[in-house]
């Protein structure tokens, strides 16, 4: 079993208390000239406290177990205005964690990355940014999985309590035209060892988008990546508004195999030298109210064969690493054809401070399903209440595939 007895991260040295504000302070100025400030800020602190109740399936020992955990979350960002420096921004998201956590070491470790994101940004007069530090970058219309951005398999919608960290990585983006721009980035994919895996070396992407407002909102954008553990592949987006309520979005990527094969041992199916694709196409519902419901249809040219849906070491939680800054070069779906259905209510009951968000995913090839809920409800601004539930089923074939049966959580946000 995995035991932290509460022992405490420590928020980096490099953040001294010269540069975080008092509590209750949302600006300061660094430099003033003729009462002008030059540097100024914004941040948000707040505090999660949650308890976690997993029941685990039966290639984990069917065992119940809990965790709990504190974590204090600083948002800080720091621009300059003026001078100099005008155009830089800093980016701070340090993080200080405790838990007690009983699940097996097998399981991915959900303890935060003291520091979530960290980076610095420098845009020129014209528009044109540059870049480099630990980010989170994410883009498409995909509801839960985003072909194209395989450097972020998870993007927080499966777990959302949790922080999803940022990768190290230099980037920088430009105009291209009035409608479009480019982006490129550099990063270390941070991807945990996996026996017949090359998962070596850097990873590279670029993306261009264009966006249209004019009668309806459309974006289209393509992407073209590689790299570290993951064989070259490219891909595109589009989203396009139907009226004023309903959204009508696709997404896709293409590669000769998912990731590169080390040549050593059993060559995965899904890693064989063969063209597949992976896509989504949703429809979404937008009422006056904020209100969203989506439907997705999923396609998976990656699904694992019968023989490695039996190796637990693959069909178990398949995109997840040893930590939450870390993934595995394997496909997050093991079938290959799934329905999505997903809601969010920001006001439930007519009410800002009650919320719902929902979803059931329903495996198409062979009988499996999981479903999420959570509702919260804030008592006031500085304070918010969180209920979560989740189960999944599924035959026998797929067992492994559903490493937690059902899980719950509370758990309160404050912030100051």
């Amino acid at each position: 079993m995995r035991r932290h007895s509460l022992a405490k991260r420590l928020i980096a040295t490099s953040i001294s208390a010269a540069t975080i504000p008092a509590l209750g302070q949302t600006q300061w100025a660094f430099d003033t000239s003729g009462n002008s400030k030059t540097w100024i800020s914004d941040y948000e602190l707040s505090l999660q406290m949650i308890h976690e109740r997993e029941q685990l399936g039966e290639a984990l020992g069917d065992d119940d177990t809990r965790r709990s955990a504190a974590e204090l979350r600083l948002d800080l960002q720091i621009r300059c205005t003026q001078g100099y420096c005008n155009g830089t921004r800093i980016v701070l998201k340090p993080r200080l964690a405790a838990d007690k956590d009983e699940r097996p070491a097998t399981v991915p470790d959900p303890y935060p990355d003291w520091f979530a994101e960290g980076y610095l940004l420098y845009e020129t007069g014209g528009g044109t940014r540059f870049g480099a530090g630990k980010r989170l970058q994410g883009w498409g219309p995909s509801l839960l999985y985003s072909p194209t951005n395989r450097l972020f398999p998870d993007n927080g919608a499966v777990t959302p309590r949790r922080d999803i960290p940022g990768k190290p990585m230099v980037f920088a983006s430009t105009d291209i035209s009035a409608r479009g721009r480019a982006s490129l980035l550099v990063a270390d994919p941070r991807l945990d060892t996996v026996e017949t895996i090359d998962s070596g070396g850097s990873f590279q992407l670029t993306r261009a988008e264009w966006n249209w407002v004019e009668a309806q909102v459309t974006s289209v954008g393509a992407v073209a990546a590689a790299g570290g553990g993951f064989q070259p592949y490219a891909g595109g987006y589009f989203q396009h508004g139907l009226g004023d309520a309903w959204t009508l979005g696709a997404e896709f990527a293409a590669s000769r195999g998912y990731a590169q094969s080390s040549n050593t041992g059993i060559e995965l199916a899904q890693n064989r030298s063969h063209w597949r694709w992976d896509g989504v196409i949703n429809l979404r519902y937008g009422a006056a109210s904020g209100a969203e419901t989506g439907l997705e249809l999923i396609y998976n040219g990656y699904a694992l064969n019968g023989a490695e849906l039996r190796n637990p070491q693959l069909a178990a939680l398949p995109s997840a690493g040893s930590g939450p800054s870390r993934n595995r070069p394997l496909h997050p779906f093991v079938q290959r054809h799934y329905a999505l259905l997903q809601t969010t209510w920001p006001k439930l009951f007519g009410d800002r401070r009650w919320s719902l968000t929902a979803r059931v995913l329903q495996g198409l090839d062979q009988s499996s399903s999981s479903g999420f809920a959570e509702l919260s409800y804030s008592p006031s601004d500085s304070v918010t209440l969180y209920l979560g539930l989740s189960g999944s089923r599924a035959n026998e074939d797929l067992a492994l595939s559903q490493p937690v049966t059902s899980s719950s959580y509370l758990a309160v946000d404050l912030f100051f």
